[in-house]
């Protein structure tokens, strides 16, 4: 199967908030992707950020998770490129590190983000299901 095909394109779905997740491993992509599915999100995800980044439109996504270290293009890179693309997308990193967040809190385009918007790997199901419905139920954008 390739991991890099989104596969949810179903037309019922349309009221189902909408989960891009970008990640270079293939297990985080397949259980997170399930993960949502099971409870009540639409998912799709990539390995390579650069396709990530080739099939995204403004307004297809409620919510970008990006994983912060990728081979290709890092998170914060393609959060950056993808905010061109869609303003209003909001977005949540992955990270093995809290290094990862004071490090780049400093970056110009990131200082605003809560430390909220950083799940730490590995992360259990009901956890990262109740962040990222926090983060989707919040007024302020990506």
């Amino acid at each position: 199967m390739d991991m890099n095909i989104p596969i949810n394109e179903n037309k019922n779905n349309e009221n189902k908030k909408k989960i891009l997740i970008v990640d270079d491993d293939p297990d985080i992509c397949v259980t997170l992707r399930k993960i949502f599915e099971q409870n009540g999100f639409m998912a799709d995800s990539f390995m390579e950020p650069i396709l990530a980044l080739a099939n995204f439109k403004a307004g297809l996504y409620d919510l970008l998770l990006l994983d912060i270290k990728m081979s290709q293009m890092g998170g914060f890179q393609l959060h950056q490129e993808m905010k061109k693309i869609d303003k209003e997308v909001k977005v949540c990193f992955l990270t093995a590190t809290e290094m990862d967040f004071e490090k780049f809190r400093k970056v110009k385009e990131f200082y605003v983000l809560d430390k909220e918007r950083f799940l730490r790997k590995p992360i259990e199901s009901k956890e990262i299901i109740r962040e990222i419905t926090a983060i989707l139920n919040s007024v302020s954008r990506g």
